[in-house]
Order: structure tokens, then sequence, then C-alpha cells
């Protein structure tokens, strides 16, 4: 199952979350997250990348309607305070929040689906750590995270070892900018596939994901080579 992630990218514009949305709504992918980022994060960027709680009221409105789902990345819960009233249907822990365990029992108090980010600077011990945490939580959800720019470096048999050594479904978050990663993903299995994106090619405009997010008119292709192989030997 591939989820997709708008993360900053609407770059706090509401007419740019409508056209993510609208994309999402009108497609056959069933989950889209956006992301809420830390109070100090909104300060220094002068609130500018914040979107109002009437957008996101709004989108899981028009989402249930159409039996889909929307969801919330975190990572402070100040932030995440702000947001809890809303009905969001899942949530992800950004890898910066792994060992947040004030903010991860409220979101265990939700009791909805949560994907653990691995990103930045997870180690092998705040992974652990972290899933003491979420110890007798059944809806969670482990994600290979590699923020890496080298092939070499994607490491995707982790996909396997993380699944063995920990018992847990484990997904895939993507951060690579190259999306022929897709052919050979499959093989490995993941559980989801989290993909940021990004709502127009504009002359000037650069999104905070750039790199790794793909178009909207990317995604079907790259859904396609993803299923193309998914009947491949698995790992």
């Amino acid at each position: 199952m591939f989820i997709l992630e708008a993360g900053k990218n609407h770059l706090g514009q509401v007419k740019k979350a409508d056209k993510l949305l609208n994309f999402f709504l009108k497609s056959d992918f069933k989950k889209m997250t956006f992301m809420c980022q830390t109070k100090k994060w909104y300060q220094a960027k002068k609130e500018s990348y914040k979107l109002p709680n009437s957008f996101y009221q709004k989108a899981l409105f028009l989402a249930n309607k159409k039996n889909k789902n929307i969801g919330l990345s975190v990572c402070d819960l100040n932030t995440y305070n702000d947001l809890k009233h809303l009905n969001f249907k899942f949530y992800k822990l950004l890898s910066i929040a792994i060992n947040n365990y004030e903010l991860i029992d409220e979101l265990k108090k939700r009791n909805k689906t949560i994907y653990i980010s691995t990103g930045y600077n997870a180690s092998d011990k705040k992974i652990k750590n972290c899933l003491k945490k979420f110890r007798n939580y059944k809806k969670k959800v482990l994600l290979h995270t590699p923020m890496v720019d080298d092939f070499k470096k994607l490491d995707l048999k982790k996909i396997v070892i993380f699944k063995k050594k920990y018992k847990i479904d484990v997904g895939y978050s993507n951060h690579f900018n190259d999306s022929s990663i897709f052919k050979i993903l499959s093989a490995y299995n993941p559980k989801v596939v989290m993909l940021y994106i990004k709502p127009s090619r504009t002359k000037g405009i650069k999104y905070p994901d750039d790199k790794h997010a793909l178009f909207l008119d990317q995604l079907f292709k790259t859904k396609k080579n993803y299923y193309s192989y998914s009947n491949h030997q698995k790992f």
C-alpha cells in the first residue's frame, strides 16, 4: 500500500494544499499525511508554513466521504496538541521524535495506527527504546527511512532485518532522489511505501522535499513500476 505525504510542500498555502488534497481524493490512493513541525520551527518561519485548522477539518471531512484516510506526521507535543482534537485516522512519528516519550504516550491514547520513522540519527538503541514504549501497542509499523543520496547506502535489506529483529511490520519511507528505486523495492515486501509529493512545476519555486518528492503526474508510473516487479522473488 502506498501512502502519500504532503510534508511541507504546500508551503503553508491553502491553494497548494488543496491541489494535493484534491488529487488524493480523485485518485485510487487510500491514505495521505500532512505534517506539523515543531513550535520553534514555525516561529523561525514566522508561521508562514502553517496551515489553518480549518483546512484540516475540511480535508478530514472530504476524505471521510470518500472512505479515505488523512493522517498527521508529528514531532512535537505542542503542535500536536493544537490539532489533537481533530480525528486524524493515523499518525506518523517523525524520526527526530523517536524518543519523545511524552508525545508517544499521547499518540498511543488515540488508538490509531502509528508509523514510526527511523530517519535522522535513529540508531539501533533509539529504535529499541522507542519500541519498548510501544511494547503492548499493536497498531504500529516501523519505517525504514534512509536519508541518503547514494544508492549503495539505501540498505533496503534493513526492511527484512527489522522484521526479523523486532517482530514487527516494516514499511519504507522514500527520501531517495531516483524513482528507479521502486523497480526493486517491492522485492523487499515493505508493509507500506510512503511517498512525498509536490503540487506543480512552477519556475522559481523550490519545495522543502524537492529532491525526493514526486510531482503528481509521476505517481502512477511510479506505482506501476513498483507493482510490475511485485511478483519477483522476495527477500
